[in-house]
């Protein structure tokens, strides 16, 4: 699509992006813009991909703001985060819940 290549980031097991492998897979592709799609609940683990982190890796690895674009898919959390205060807290009850899930 877009006569881009396709890259599968790997993530943690909380299900959020893992900004590790995303530098990996970022520096070969320097001379190249980028999308990205990171996920605001995810519909399995209710991961949140920490969007700062990923900006950040993304400005590690040379990207300006204008050769990048990210896509915040809200399917699960997306129509209640405006309203969050502190989405730590979101994070860690998710985290604490699946923890609970898997024992």
């Amino acid at each position: 699509m877009y006569r881009m290549e396709c890259e599968k980031i790997g993530t943690l097991i909380t299900g959020e992006i893992d900004c590790a492998d995303l530098k990996n897979k970022l520096i070969p592709h320097q001379d190249k813009p980028v999308i990205i799609n990171v996920n605001i609940g995810t519909t399995v683990k209710g991961a949140v991909d920490d969007l700062d982190l990923v900006i950040q890796t993304l400005e590690e690895c040379g990207y300006s703001h204008d050769r990048f674009y990210i896509h915040c898919d809200g399917a699960l959390f997306g129509l209640m985060m405006p309203f969050v205060k502190k989405v730590c807290k979101v994070y860690c009850l998710i985290h604490i819940l699946y923890l609970f899930l898997i024992q």
